[in-house]
C-alpha cells in the first residue's frame, strides 16, 4: 500500500526517492552493452570451437585410419609378395635340383638365376635362400650398396662326429688372428663356405671365404617351423648381422620359409628373409599432416619399423650374426614412447604382459608441453602375427588452425569490446545528458522554480521535443502563476467586501437589538388590556425573532470570510515563492 506524499511539505518537493541503491544510466548502459557483446561473443566463439573441434577430431580420427590402413596395406603387400614367391621357389627349386642331379649339373646356377630375379623385382626382400636336408645352404643377399652377392655352405660330411666339431667350434673364441686360424683349420674338414660374385660375362665366380663361418640351416627356426608345420611358416621378428668383405651390415625383418618335398618326403626348407627397412622407409617418406608419424610394433612394444630404421634395431647380444629388436620405450622420439605408454595405461596392461589390441583405439596424451593424438590400429592378417600400426600425430596439426582462428576471434572480439564500450559510453552521455537536463528541469519545477532556462542542445529528436515541451509548460504555468496572483488580489479585495458586510450586519444587528429593547421597555410601559399594546408586543416579539436570525446569519459569513481571509494568505505565500 503506498503512502501518500503531501505537496506541501517541503522536503517532497524536493526528494520522492525512496532509501536505496541507485544505478546511474550513464554507467550502466556501457556496462551492459560490454558484457551483453562479450557474453554473445564468447557463446560464438565457445560454440565454434566446439563444433570445429569434434570436426577436426572426427578428421583425425578419419586420417589417422587411412594412414595406418595405407600402412597395413603396403605391408601386408610386402608379406603377401613374398609368400607367394617362397611358394614359388618351393615348387621350382624341387623340380630344379631333381633335373640338376638327374643330369649332373651343379644346382648353384639355378638358384643363382631365380633368387637374384627376385631381390631385383622386389627391393624389399632381404635374402633368398635355401637349405636342405644334408644341411647345405644357398642364399643370395642383398648388400646396402644394392648389389647382390651369393653364399653357399657345403657340408661336406654329416656325421656324429662332425656335429660335434661344429658344436665344439661355436663355443671357440675368435678374437685374435690365431683363434680364427685355429677354429679355420678345426672347421675345414666338414664346412665349406664361399661367397660368389657374377663377373662381366655373368658367371659365378668365388670372391671370398668364409672359413669360421658355422651355420647349420636345419637348427634354424625358419626350417624348423615349416619342417613340423609342413607349410608355409612366418618367423617372428628378428634382426641379424652379415658380414662381407669385413663390412658389418645389420638388418630386421621376418622371414616366410616353405618345405620342398618330393613324394610327399621333405628334402629341404626355402625361405625368404623380408628386410623391413623398407617399411621403415616408407614410413619416412609418408606424408601424415605436418609432423605425424606411423611406426609398428609387436605385441612386446618391441620396434617392428620406425620412420628413422637406426633405431628399430638395438645392440648385439653377444653372437656376430645376432641381433634384437629395439623396445618402444627406449626409442629417442618421446611421442612416440610416450604414445605406447598411454595405449598400455589406458588398457590397463601390466607392466610385463604384451598388448593384445582387439580393435582401434585412440589415445591422446601430454609430452613436453605439447598434446598428442595416438592411434592404434591392430595389423589383422592371417599370418599370425601379432603386430599393432601406432600413429602418432601433434594435436596442432589438426587444431593448429582453430585455437589460431579462435585466438584471433578473442582478439576480435576484445576489440570489438572496447570499441562498443566507447561506443556505449558515448550513447550513455547522448542518451543521460538529456535525462539529466530534464530531470533538473523537473527538479526546478517541483522547487517552484519556474524561471526561463537554456533549451537543451541534443540531436535526438525526442528529447529536444520533451525539452521543449517542458519550456512550454514552464511558460504555462508561469501563466497560471500570473492569472492566480490576479485573481488572489480579487480575492483579497472579495474578502475584504465581505468583511465590510459582515462587520456591518453585525454592528446593524446590535443595533437592532438596542432599538428592541428600548421599544421593548416602552411597550412594557403601556396598559396590557390594551389591544394596541397586545399587537405592539407581538410585533416586538417578531422583529426580536428577525434580528436573532440575522445575527444567525451573519456568523457564518463572517466565518467563511476568515477562511476567505487565511486560504487568500496561503496562496500569497505559495505565489511569493514561485520564480519566474
Amino acid at each position: 500500500m503506498s503512502a501518500a506524499i503531501d505537496s506541501s511539505d517541503p522536503a517532497a518537493r524536493r526528494s520522492v526517492l525512496p532509501p536505496g541503491r541507485y544505478v546511474r544510466l550513464r554507467i550502466f548502459l556501457p556496462i551492459i552493452f560490454c558484457l551483453l557483446i562479450g557474453v554473445v561473443s564468447l557463446l560464438i566463439i565457445f560454440i565454434t570451437h566446439r563444433s570445429a573441434t569434434r570436426s577436426i577430431e572426427s578428421l583425425a580420427t578419419d586420417v589417422m585410419t587411412r594412414v595406418s590402413q595405407r600402412v597395413v596395406d603396403k605391408t601386408s603387400f610386402y608379406l603377401d609378395s613374398a609368400a607367394y614367391m617362397v611358394q614359388m621357389n618351393a615348387n621350382a627349386w624341387q623340380r630344379g635340383q631333381q633335373e640338376a642331379a638327374a643330369v649332373g649339373q651343379n644346382f648353384l646356377e639355378l638358384f643363382d638365376r631365380t633368387s637374384r630375379e627376385q631381390l631385383s623385382l622386389f627391393p624389399y626382400f632381404g635374402l633368398v635362400y635355401y637349405g636342405d636336408q644334408q644341411g647345405n645352404h644357398w642364399l643370395n643377399k642383398r648388400e646396402q650398396d644394392g648389389t647382390i652377392h651369393m653364399r653357399v655352405i657345403t657340408r661336406k660330411e654329416d656325421s656324429p662326429a662332425s656335429k660335434q666339431a661344429l658344436e665344439w667350434a661355436a663355443r671357440q673364441p675368435k678374437g685374435t688372428p690365431e683363434e680364427r686360424d685355429a677354429l679355420a683349420r678345426g672347421l675345414a674338414p666338414y664346412l665349406e663356405t664361399y661367397w660368389y660374385e657374377q663377373n662381366q660375362s655373368g658367371a659365378l665366380v668365388r670372391s671370398e671365404q668364409d672359413p669360421i663361418k658355422i651355420y647349420d640351416p636345419r637348427l634354424r627356426p625358419w626350417y624348423v617351423g615349416a619342417m613340423e608345420q609342413q607349410k608355409k611358416f612366418w618367423t617372428d621378428v628378428y634382426g641379424w648381422e652379415e658380414k662381407y668383405k669385413g663390412v658389418v651390415s645389420r638388418q630386421v625383418g621376418i622371414t616366410v620359409s616353405a618345405p620342398v618335398l618330393r613324394a610327399g618326403q621333405l628334402i629341404g626348407v626355402c625361405g625368404i628373409d623380408i628386410s623391413l627397412q623398407a617399411v621403415s622407409l616408407f614410413l619416412r617418406d609418408m606424408e601424415i599432416i605436418k609432423h605425424g608419424r606411423a611406426f609398428i610394433l609387436n605385441a612386446q612394444g618391441e620396434t617392428v619399423s620406425l620412420p628413422d630404421y637406426r633405431e628399430v634395431l638395438a645392440s648385439a647380444e653377444g653372437s656376430d650374426d645376432r641381433v634384437h629388436l629395439n623396445h618402444v620405450s627406449r626409442v629417442s622420439d618421446t611421442a612416440v614412447a610416450a604414445s605406447y605408454a598411454a595405449l598400455r595405461a589406458a588398457l590397463g596392461v601390466e607392466p610385463a604382459a604384451a598388448v593384445e589390441l582387439e580393435k582401434e583405439r585412440v589415445v591422446s596424451f601430454p609430452v613436453a608441453g605439447q598434446h598428442y593424438y595416438g592411434f592404434f590400429k591392430p595389423f589383422a592378417t592371417g599370418l599370425g602375427l601379432n603386430w599393432t600400426v601406432g600413429v602418432v600425430v601433434p594435436e596442432d596439426d589438426f587444431l593448429g588452425s582453430v585455437k589460431e582462428e579462435m585466438r584471433q576471434s578473442l582478439l576480435v572480439a576484445l576489440v570489438s569490446i572496447v570499441l562498443m564500450s566507447v561506443v556505449a559510453v558515448l550513447i550513455g552521455r547522448l542518451v543521460t545528458h538529456p535525462l539529466a537536463h530534464l530531470g533538473r528541469e523537473v527538479e526546478r519545477i517541483m522547487q517552484l522554480d519556474l524561471a526561463p532556462t537554456p533549451c537543451l542542445t541534443t540531436r535526438l529528436l525526442e528529447f529536444r521535443m520533451i525539452s521543449l515541451a517542458f519550456t512550454r509548460m514552464k511558460l504555462t504555468l508561469a501563466e497560471v502563476v500570473n492569472t492566480l496572483s490576479v485573481h488572489t488580489r480579487t480575492l483579497d479585495w472579495s474578502a475584504e467586501e465581505f468583511a465590510n458586510v459582515a462587520l456591518t450586519l453585525e454592528e446593524e444587528g446590535k443595533g437592532l437589538q438596542q432599538a428592541l429593547q428600548g421599544m421593548r421597555s416602552s411597550i412594557d410601559q403601556l396598559p396590557e388590556q390594551e389591544p394596541e399594546t397586545k399587537a405592539l408586543r407581538q410585533v416586538a416579539v417578531q422583529m426580536e425573532g428577525s434580528v436573532r436570525l440575522l445575527n444567525q446569519l451573519s456568523q457564518p459569513v463572517v466565518e467563511r470570510v476568515e477562511a476567505m481571509n487565511q486560504s487568500a494568505q496561503a496562496l500569497r505565500e505559495t505565489l511569493q515563492s514561485v520564480r519566474i
